[in-house]
């Protein structure tokens, strides 16, 4: 879904709402995002939720991050051009992927992905967690849960190279 949103926001709201022209419209625009995909029960609070797991101060440095930047436009972009308006063509692609995998399901993520799908498409699936807590930012939300789930990944893929 974000992918989708992305071509459409990189067409409609990057030409004719300028996300790079208000720093205003800029952080409407990243702490909706932060909000709704941290966990959609937070459109339903007065504030959002923003601050259950994000200081302000980080907010504010992802926002000027991309305000003195200038790359909220860019930053969607890649979507776009990889994307096109083919969703469905990208999501029933059989391609198979022979590399060492591990995958993380958080719970509030936009697209779930469940393990009968990641186990077709994944040839070396060596890891599928299903986390407790989490959303879109998981890195940002959750960095100590998603830390030990790399690591645990990274044992099993070393562990099986030294055999």
């Amino acid at each position: 879904m974000y992918m989708y949103v992305c071509v459409y926001t990189v067409m409609i709201l990057g030409n004719c709402c300028g996300l790079n022209d208000s720093p205003v419209g800029l952080a409407a625009y990243i702490l909706e995002k932060f909000s709704s995909w941290t966990n959609f029960k937070n459109r339903n609070l007065e504030d959002g939720g923003l601050e259950r797991k994000y200081s302000l101060d980080d907010l504010l440095t992802n926002i000027m991050i991309y305000w003195t930047t200038g790359s909220i436009i860019p930053s969607m972009r890649f979507y776009k051009e990889n994307m096109g308006y083919d969703f469905q063509k990208i999501m029933t692609n059989t391609t198979k992927v022979s590399v060492p995998t591990g995958f993380a399901a958080f719970p509030h993520e936009l697209m779930h992905c469940p393990w009968v799908w990641a186990s077709s498409r994944f040839r070396d699936l060596r890891s599928f967690t299903y986390m407790p807590r989490g959303g879109h930012f998981a890195a940002f939300e959750e960095p100590e849960l998603l830390a030990q789930d790399v690591q645990q990944f990274v044992k099993k893929v070393e562990s099986r190279r030294s055999k």
